[in-house]
């Protein structure tokens, strides 16, 4: 799978690396052992789970920035390309400050060591590494104990949640998955967690005993009334978060827990001030009144998404505009917007995993249904009466959207 952008880093550089998922720790940590580590020099956050992570470290970020911390954070996918998923106090990873980490490890000899997504994992601690930082919020990729994020002695960890999804390399019960989240969990450390159906809690709990950890769970040890935010002494009132689904609430308490865990005075003005300012691109993201994006692509986010757009969107016409990847559970998502949805447009849009927009129509069951064969043919101006446009299906799907229509 192709990182935008990431290539000519390594072909300027003159530094291979394989593009394939390989899970496992050992190689990406002998690269880092030549680096000197760089992975344990800072304060870490590490966010694992299904759905959630990403709008976890939206919180985070708006939190540390607004009480003046300096911060860094490694997520995944891309929205644009490669220099958004490494970024300094929000500002994406600078051409100056990649080349810099690429002569570095070219010095070191790790040519030809890794994966595509190894070598930007550890392009990411490299370009930490020369940094002065506070704390560093890292995305794992996929899984979590075998993902290549998971190479740091010490962290706090965090998972919003756990449902299916990978099951090629995660496994394909809630029990199997919730061990490779619950993985990246250090001994002797912390983890927040949302709230977990049951199997999924069982495992979980069982690593934090294994680990001779401590866990803090959403509603049994910190909690979300009437916005506000009680842990321990901590209260925090007058919470309101502009991203829009109450599974917010929950993402917001995790990124509160975690930072006051890690040892970081919160004020509450400063508090109030992030939640409302913190934005994530692709997770209902506002484009306007009658627009928003959204890069649902698995059974949990996508159940999400109908319920917030229940809440939200009450009684309005429900256009989708969908674009997903062959390897989901296309069916599946086709059917829970059909509860929901006035009319579909499907789009073919470039990745090597998109699926034939033909294929979604053929298999979508509503009345109302159209294909449009690029994204850029997409019209968007041709807003119905009383009506909401939702782009989704893929993350993917909705950078290749954003680069076409250049919205």
């Amino acid at each position: 799978m192709e990182i935008k952008n990431f290539n000519k880093y390594k072909l300027k550089w003159n530094i291979e690396s394989e593009t394939v998922i390989k899970p496992g720790l050992e190689t990406i940590q002998a690269a880092l052992q030549k680096l000197g580590n760089p992975q344990d020099k800072h304060k870490v956050i590490h966010v694992a789970g299904t759905n959630g992570k990403g709008s976890t470290i939206a919180f985070l970020s708006a939190l540390a920035k607004e009480h003046g911390l300096s911060y860094a954070s490694f997520t995944s996918p891309s929205i644009f390309d490669v220099h958004d998923q490494i970024q300094i106090n929000s500002i994406p990873v600078t051409e100056k400050q990649m080349d810099e980490a690429f002569l570095h490890m070219q010095k070191r000899g790790i040519s030809g060591m890794l994966t595509d997504f190894e070598l930007l994992t550890v392009t990411a601690f490299v370009v930490f590494e020369a940094m002065e930082l506070d704390i560093v919020f890292i995305e794992a990729g996929m899984g979590g104990r075998l993902d290549s994020t998971n190479v740091m002695k010490k962290s706090v960890a965090v998972i919003p949640s756990i449902s299916i999804d990978h099951t090629n390399f995660l496994g394909d019960t809630i029990e199997k998955i919730s061990w490779h989240k619950a993985g990246i969990l250090k001994y002797n450390s912390q983890l927040v967690i949302g709230s977990f159906i049951e199997p999924a809690k069982t495992v979980v709990y069982k690593e934090v005993e294994d680990k001779k950890a401590n866990v803090l769970e959403y509603s049994e040890n910190f909690h979300i009334n009437n916005h506000q935010y009680t842990y321990k002494e901590y209260s925090f009132s007058h919470l309101n978060p502009q991203m829009i689904g109450k599974h917010q609430q929950s993402n917001m308490a995790l990124a509160i827990t975690a930072l006051l865990i890690s040892g970081f005075k919160l004020v509450e003005s400063n508090v109030q001030t992030a939640v409302k300012k913190a934005r994530l691109p692709g997770r209902m993201e506002k484009i306007r009144d009658n627009l928003y994006l959204d890069g649902a692509h698995n059974q949990a986010s996508i159940d999400a998404l109908v319920k917030t757009i229940k809440e939200n969107f009450f009684n309005k016409n429900i256009h989708f505009i969908v674009g997903i990847l062959k390897d989901k559970d296309y069916v599946y998502i086709l059917r829970k917007l059909e509860e929901i949805a006035s009319s579909f447009e499907f789009v073919n849009f470039q990745h090597e995993r998109a699926l034939n927009a033909n294929i979604l129509y053929k298999h979508c069951t509503h009345s109302e249904k159209s294909v449009t064969l690029d994204a850029f043919d997409v019209d968007l101006l041709n807003d119905f009466e009383n009506g909401v446009t939702i782009v989704t299906g893929s993350f993917y799907f909705i950078a290749a959207f954003k680069e076409k229509t250049g919205i």
